[in-house]
């Protein structure tokens, strides 16, 4: 039988309360809402529990602009992906569109930043401090339509 010497390390984390996968969008929405107040916009709504395929979790507006903000987060090693499928972008795009809104999408990714090693660093405990990765917001768009229908 291999020696496995890493069994049993986790056990300080192991004893404290796990984020669940709301807590953890939650987390990353607080994040994308602090960030996109201090860069001037002024935030209408948001929303934790928003339908992730039709909805935006975040919807603000500056200098005249509408936006909607679409928000995943990932835990370390990975980041917030949009999975969800090219139907529910196109919803979401439209939606923006038909409001008059930019939809753009958040990507975070949060570190366990109590963690010395990677396995800890990607075990999100509530109430620990983490290492943020958020590189900004990227515009979600669709090719321009040609011709009617």
């Amino acid at each position: 039988m291999p020696n496995d010497s890493s069994v049993g390390t986790m056990e300080p984390m192991a004893e404290q309360e796990l984020m669940s996968p709301i807590d953890i969008h939650a987390f990353g929405i607080e994040i994308v809402f602090k960030q996109l107040e201090k860069d001037g916009w002024s935030i209408q709504s948001a929303d934790v529990e928003a339908d992730l395929s039709t909805e935006p979790q975040i919807v603000g507006q500056k200098d005249g602009e509408l936006g909607f903000f679409v928000v995943r987060t990932g835990v370390y090693p990975g980041r917030g992906r949009f999975d969800e499928g090219q139907e529910a972008f196109n919803t979401l795009v439209n939606h923006a569109a038909a409001h008059g809104a930019s939809c753009y999408f958040a990507s975070v990714g949060i570190a366990n930043s109590n963690g010395t090693t990677e396995e800890e660093m990607s075990v999100p405990v509530k109430g620990v401090a983490f290492n943020i990765q958020f590189d900004g917001l990227i515009r979600m768009s669709l090719p321009e339509q040609t011709g009617t229908l």
